[in-house]
């Protein structure tokens, strides 16, 4: 038994890119995270390293029992499928690499364990 999770934005913020006070904008040519404070003041993100800064400090900000925090144990799972993987079928060698990499990215999220 699944839970499902709502997806974290509508199909109409994803179009206008914008959730509440947090928003996604070009800046000439630099694409930028913008927040919103509630005095209207504005703080803008940019940048890959800081935007992948800002992703691993929101999933930490999400309390420890929010089904969509991704945690350590996720990646549990993940390590433990691909071991079960039947290695004498000629796609595993591609499903584990991808899951190799999918491993790295959410891994890079994570604080230390």
């Amino acid at each position: 038994m699944t839970t499902l999770l709502q997806p974290a934005l509508t199909p109409d913020e994803w179009r206008q890119r914008r959730a509440g006070a947090v928003s996604v904008d070009a800046v000439g040519d630099e694409t930028h995270v913008v927040i919103t404070d509630p005095d209207g003041q504005l703080v803008s993100v940019n940048g890959a390293d800081a935007l992948h800064a800002l992703a691993a400090l929101a999933n930490e900000a999400l309390p420890n029992d929010e089904a969509r925090k991704l945690t350590w144990t996720d990646l549990v799972v993940i390590s433990m499928l691909v071991e079960r993987l039947d290695r004498r079928h000629s796609h595993t060698t591609r499903l584990t690499s991808l899951a190799a990499g999918l491993y790295a990215k959410l891994a890079a999220l994570l604080p230390p364990p």
